[in-house]
């Protein structure tokens, strides 16, 4: 079964309509980036879409001002995370009332508009069209009183 070529674009022209109803994130918001968050699913282009119901790796978002970085972390069973010194600078934009995050990797650039930024949820929207959600990552631990 062939998918219609408009599928496409008639998705993205959904997630335009619906990013330009939502008023999306305000300064005050962008205390919430701060932080550790995990993916929940991934929107392609296409209308598909990729759910995580674990993940390995979560996201860890640490900024001060306008800018900061963004680096994969793997949390451990007694509450600790695994990292590595590799961390993707990011810049905290506002153009037109709408939040950005600006990367800048080895060797390419993006920006991903953040739709939705609250206490518990995180949706950007990465210039290539790809539609991220994350949940605020909630450490589970096999610590008990008595360790």
């Amino acid at each position: 079964m062939h998918s219609s070529p408009y599928k496409g674009l008639l998705y993205f022209w959904g997630l335009l309509f619906i990013s330009s109803c939502n008023p999306g994130p305000d300064a005050e918001d962008v205390k919430y980036l701060q932080g550790y968050w995990e993916i929940h699913k991934v929107a392609f282009s296409d209308g598909t879409e990729k759910t995580y119901a674990a993940n390995t790796t979560i996201e860890f978002f640490d900024w001060n001002g306008r800018s900061g970085y963004r680096k994969k972390v793997q949390p451990t069973l007694d509450g600790k995370y695994l990292t590595s010194d590799d961390a993707l600078p990011m810049e905290i934009l506002w153009r037109d009332d709408r939040l950005f995050l600006g990367f800048t990797g080895s060797d390419t650039e993006w920006e991903e508009e953040v739709l939705e930024l609250d206490s518990l949820n995180l949706t950007t929207l990465h210039s290539n069209g790809l539609l991220y959600t994350y949940n605020r990552y909630e450490p589970f631990s096999l610590k008990t009183d008595h360790d």
